[in-house]
């Protein structure tokens, strides 16, 4: 007779005994990628169409310090040519050009490096109604805006404003290109870079984590001055709309609706 006990034993695999059990395809894989340290998974894309392009290609952190550097450079570049030949701060239709085309460079060589797909930053169509709703929520930015910078103002005594020489300008025709630059083609640029690179790319990391980390990139961005504070309420209800409505049309509705409406107070008091 056979022994039962040998019967219900587990087979073995060779000469090393009994084999071991198939690994299971839920678990998360550790260890691998280069961010893969120790036995630390990494964190899944995500998997909702934010900073994911066609072919299901990730946006991630090389896209956003690449964007970074690029960013920096170009201003910082163009700023020091143009001062070293005319020997004077440049005008403001040509510090927003640099501003705009620092943004469009940036997202151009972080898309180009892996994903290069225009749906991975946001370009999807949105519903009407949906803009005008970004419409409301710029001109209420603007409006808290306001509220921010004069409780800065009182409580540090702080008044100044990298950003003032954006608004000098003289004659018509620099008027004019002041308001479609920093109006619209500004604003573009940015949420491009900010929140279809910035945001796109931090999203693995959670919804809370992108919008923090995105938003005071924006704000820092922009300096540690009267207008920091405005500008972080904007960034953080962009992330929150870029959330929401998976298209960075309304994120760039709602920043064109604040800049222009600070253009055209301005213009008024001329």
């Amino acid at each position: 007779m056979s022994d039962p006990a040998r019967e219900d034993a587990v087979p073995t695999s060779g000469p090393a005994g009994p084999a071991s059990p198939p690994p299971d395809p839920a678990a998360p894989a550790v260890g691998t990628g280069p961010a893969g340290l120790g036995d630390a998974p990494l964190p899944p894309p995500p998997t909702d169409g934010i900073g994911i392009g066609r072919g299901g290609r990730p946006l991630g952190l090389p896209e956003l310090l690449v964007a970074a550097v690029v960013y920096v450079a170009i201003q910082a570049l163009a700023g020091l040519a143009l001062i070293t030949a005319t020997g004077a701060l440049p005008s403001a239709p040509v510090l927003l050009a640099i501003s705009a085309g620092s943004a469009y460079g940036a997202v151009a060589v972080a898309l180009a490096m892996r994903v290069r797909s225009l749906a991975a930053i946001g370009l999807r169509r949105v519903q009407w109604r949906t803009v005008g709703l970004a419409v409301l929520l710029g001109l209420a930015v603007w409006v808290a805006s306001r509220v921010l910078i004069y409780a800065y103002v009182t409580v540090t005594g702080d008044t100044t404003d990298p950003q003032a020489a954006l608004t000098q300008f003289s004659g018509g025709g620099a008027a004019v290109w002041v308001v479609l630059l920093g109006g619209l083609a500004v604003p573009l640029g940015e949420e491009l870079l900010f929140r279809g690179i910035g945001y796109g790319a931090l999203r693995r990391f959670g919804v809370a984590v992108a919008t923090i980390v995105s938003s005071l990139l924006f704000a820092l961005a922009h300096g540690l001055n009267v207008v920091f504070l405005a500008v972080l309420v904007l960034a953080v209800l962009n992330a929150v709309l870029y959330e929401r409505t998976r298209s960075i049309w309304p994120c760039f509705v709602t920043h064109a609706t604040f800049n222009l409406t600070s253009f055209a107070i301005l213009l008024i008091a001329l």
